[in-house]
């Protein structure tokens, strides 16, 4: 049974390395050679940092028992000719002869991040004619839109199907199985296989929820909200007063700025509540998230490799004729506050004058 998950780790479509509670990488696989440009001999004893510098990731040093296994990362990776490139990771632990170890998956993202980057830049055509811009806007979030339920549907039609039998047949493979250290890893490879499920419908969710389309921004933030306080009990209050909005690429607009928002929250603020706040003000919706978590420094967390969605949150309200701002310092927790017009270009209230209640 060993000699399967090696061969599962080897020819996995992702790069994977293994490595140690100390974070020392003992483990390569070919993808991951050709993903960092280094030979599996220069990586085998070197820290998990050289694949991602600069970069804290959290392993665990024992299997808690109850606990859900795994995390999930965004991060900077580091190839050896210094190119750097947006990283999905997942942090899988396993147990081993010589106690807990992590299986580290990455997935290069920079085609995904590239063409987000190419639709914002798109947004500058609108400048021209106000109206022009809008009904650029329009069509660039439809098509969007489009493609993310496309995907969404490709992924629960293909890959969660195949995945789903993957489940079974390790179900059926199990019943012929006795030996417990071969249980155990398969058990593991099960474990892992119920782990991208869980992710993947997530994913479907975050791609095309249904929510948006027949409630609106606050039922849809609602869902989001609710997940967040099942997955990690943070506490929240939502209260819209934003009703005049009808058109729909302000909507989808509206909806995608508060969940990136919503997201670091989840990822960074360790917060126990977050506040949200939808209001009318001068022609336009202003959002408000705002959360009692950690905080950081604004200034040199935006400097760093591995936080492009605040600046692309930034840019992306701008473009659309709009602002952000984001407030925050270490211990006081971080509030985002973003205006978006109603329909064309109205004079903007100036932010930080029109503050939520």
């Amino acid at each position: 049974m060993k000699s399967r998950f090696l061969q599962l780790f080897e020819f996995s479509p992702d790069a994977m390395v293994m490595v140690d509670r100390e974070g020392q990488i003992n483990k390569v696989n070919s993808q991951a050679e050709e993903l960092f440009g280094y030979g599996r001999d220069r990586l085998l004893g070197e820290s998990l940092r050289t694949l991602f510098p600069g970069q804290s990731i959290t392993l665990p040093n024992a299997a808690v028992p109850g606990r859900r296994a795994g995390q999930h990362l965004d991060l900077v990776g580091s190839s050896s000719d210094l190119r750097q490139f947006p990283a999905d990771v997942n942090v899988i632990p396993i147990q081993t002869e010589r106690g807990t170890a992590s299986v580290i998956s990455i997935r290069d993202i920079s085609d995904a991040k590239r063409a987000q980057f190419v639709l914002e830049l798109g947004f500058s055509f609108q400048q021209s004619v106000d109206r022009d811009r809008q009904a650029l806007l329009d069509h660039i979030i439809r098509i969007r839109e489009d493609e993310r339920a496309r995907i969404a549907a490709d992924i629960h039609d293909d890959t969660i199907q195949v995945l789903s039998a993957a489940n079974l047949r390790l179900a059926q493979l199990r019943s012929l199985l006795h030996d417990p250290d071969e249980l155990g890893i398969l058990d593991n490879l099960a474990q892992t296989l119920s782990m991208a499920l869980g992710h993947l419908r997530q994913l479907i969710f975050d791609l095309k929820p249904t929510s948006l389309d027949h409630g609106g921004v606050a039922a849809a933030l609602r869902t989001v909200l609710d997940q967040m306080r099942a997955d990690l009990g943070i506490a929240y209050q939502l209260s819209d007063e934003c009703t005049g909005c009808r058109r729909s690429s302000t909507i989808v607009l509206i909806y995608r700025t508060a969940v990136e928002a919503l997201a670091n929250v989840r990822k960074h603020a360790r917060a126990s509540t977050v506040h949200v706040q939808l209001r009318e003000v001068g022609g336009g919706c202003l959002a408000r998230i705002a959360d009692d978590g950690v905080g950081y420094n604004p200034a040199d967390v935006e400097s760093r490799p591995g936080h492009i969605g605040l600046i692309l949150m930034r840019e992306r309200v701008e473009l659309a004729g709009g602002w952000c701002r984001i407030e925050s310092a270490p211990g006081a927790g971080t509030t985002v506050e973003f205006w978006i017009p109603r329909d064309g270009l109205p004079a903007q209230p100036e932010a930080g004058h029109e503050r939520a209640a």
